[in-house]
């Protein structure tokens, strides 16, 4: 197999986020009373990516999703619309990421 084919089966299609998911994450964080450097540490992310959900620019893997449902407080309505939101080859999880030593 070249390297070409290779690299062809790994691409994925990148997921847009539903309008206003991002807006909801910020006005949560906001109302916590928390930094995006305070949520990215307690979910495990960089703040850049916080600020990228935020932005509406990119979906949440689940794992990221269930923890800032936890770490945001979200109501129900607030957590089920970032767990629809979320996919599940994203960030870490996703298969051809090699783990951080």
């Amino acid at each position: 197999m070249r390297i070409v084919d290779c690299m062809q089966a790994t691409v994925r299609e990148r997921r847009t986020p539903p309008v206003g998911l991002g807006e909801a994450l910020r006005q949560a964080r906001e109302d916590a009373g928390l930094s995006q450097g305070a949520v990215a540490a307690a979910v495990g992310v960089r703040p850049d990516y916080v600020s990228k959900l935020e932005r509406g620019e990119r979906c949440p893997s689940v794992r990221v999703a269930e923890s800032l449902a936890a770490v945001l407080e979200l109501s129900a309505a607030g957590a089920a619309l970032l767990s629809a939101a979320a996919v599940d080859d994203a960030g870490r999880s996703h298969p051809w990421r090699t783990p951080r030593v």
